[in-house]
């Protein structure tokens, strides 16, 4: 005797396979309606889909370069009132390298705004004034020469930016290198190295490809006297450090050392990997929400086209009723059809919304990281609209009165 289960596959598949091949049947002749409300629900998948992608691809690059700049890096920076900006004591910086307060190495900053004069042109450019550890905390290479130190103490000595040596180039015609010298507003300086293309660092806050650095006891030779302080710091922690205690700590010895007043702003890499990430996701949605919004539309344009299959097939569904075919027989048979305009839709949108996503990544410069739940997400919610946008129009059309249609023209 034939099991009941197996029974009921056995009978229940050629009725599946036959609903699909009618559905089939019944879109080919819809002709160019069918293929408005394909295009509408491709527009749509294909927004969500490569919102989706770029939304992702975005966030990973984020990442990406925020961790390529260094992870256990963070910014040190004096905050006062409108009127008063406290300095940051040399000794702090020393102070900060005990074993205590988590830090491997630190950089004072000393920074101004400056022009170089070569030729009868000026260059703008940002005067930096710091130590040999600066370079290695901002992962700086050297094409030429080498870095500035404290043993340099006041000499005229200066490194230049891969952007800087570049203008100066084109100015001199001739590639900048050690033992050149160049002027600096009215003092003569002698180059001691050129940087390569370095990426600015978002963290530290420094573009060291438009700056110019110093050794820090030479800040006074370029920058006016009052000028002269120390007004934030570049720092590594130590491995395995707890980024926020060690923050805390800093924060808490700065206000002993300096108790007239002022504070430490302290940024850590993962902080402002943190809110990079919150930020992107943020806009990820958003980019969905839209996308979503395309997909409702091309679930109308479903709708409509289901509806004026409803009105033309009347007689059909009337005969279909007359001959013992139940409501739900006829909701599945509209059903069918909606999802698999749906379904044919979404597939044609994946393609063309994960080669916009794609598109859009190489255009960028980025590497495109495709979003692996992109493809069920947008495909699911496809599917989801023509089943929605698609049951009113099969209850409509089971709920037609079988004489009424049948007497239909």
């Amino acid at each position: 005797m034939q099991d009941p289960v197996e029974g009921t596959e056995v009978s229940t598949s050629p009725l599946l396979l036959e609903l699909i091949r009618e559905a089939i049947a019944d879109v080919h002749l819809l002709r160019g309606r069918a293929l408005l409300a394909l295009i509408g629900i491709a527009i749509g998948t294909a927004a969500v889909i490569a919102m989706l992608h770029i939304g992702h691809t975005a966030r990973v690059e984020s990442m990406r370069r925020f961790q390529s700049l260094g992870i256990d890096r963070l910014s040190i920076v004096a905050v006062g009132t409108a009127t008063r900006l406290p300095a940051i004591p040399e000794s702090f910086v020393h102070m900060l390298l005990q074993p205590s307060f988590g830090i491997a190495s630190a950089a004072p900053i000393v920074s101004a705004g400056t022009t170089l004069h070569v030729g009868r042109q000026r260059i703008g450019a940002t005067l930096i004034a710091s130590n040999d550890q600066l370079f290695e905390l901002a992962k700086a290479d050297f094409a030429r020469g080498r870095a500035i130190s404290d043993l340099d103490g006041f000499a005229p000595f200066v490194v230049l930016g891969a952007g800087i040596a570049r203008e100066v180039r084109a100015a001199t015609g001739q590639e900048p290198g050690p033992g050149d010298q160049i002027r600096i507003q009215d003092q003569i300086m002698t180059v001691v190295g050129v940087l390569e293309p370095t990426e600015q660092n978002f963290v530290l806050n420094l573009d060291l490809s438009r700056s110019v650095v110093i050794p820090l006891m030479a800040a006074r030779r370029l920058v006016p006297a009052s000028a002269v302080s120390i007004s934030r710091i570049a720092a590594k922690f130590s491995a395995g450090v707890d980024g926020a205690v060690a923050s805390s700590a800093i924060a808490a010895a700065f206000r002993q050392q300096v108790p007239q007043g002022g504070a430490l702003q302290i940024q850590t890499a993962r902080q402002l990997i943190a809110s990079v990430d919150e930020q992107v996701r943020i806009y990820s949605l958003l980019l969905l929400a839209i996308g979503a919004v395309s997909l409702v539309v091309g679930g109308v344009g479903v709708m409509n086209v289901m509806l004026m299959s409803v009105m033309e097939r009347r007689r059909e569904i009337g005969v279909r009723i007359a001959i013992g075919a139940r409501q739900q027989d006829i909701v599945v048979m509209f059903l069918t059809e909606s999802m698999l305009l749906s379904a044919i839709g979404a597939v044609v949108g994946t393609i063309i919304g994960s080669a916009v996503g794609f598109a859009f990544a190489k255009i960028s410069g980025w590497t495109f990281s495709p979003a692996w739940a992109a493809l069920p997400l947008g495909v699911g919610m496809s599917v989801c609209v023509g089943l929605f946008f698609g049951l009113y129009p099969a209850v409509r059309a089971a709920n037609l009165n079988p004489i009424d249609a049948l007497r239909a023209e």
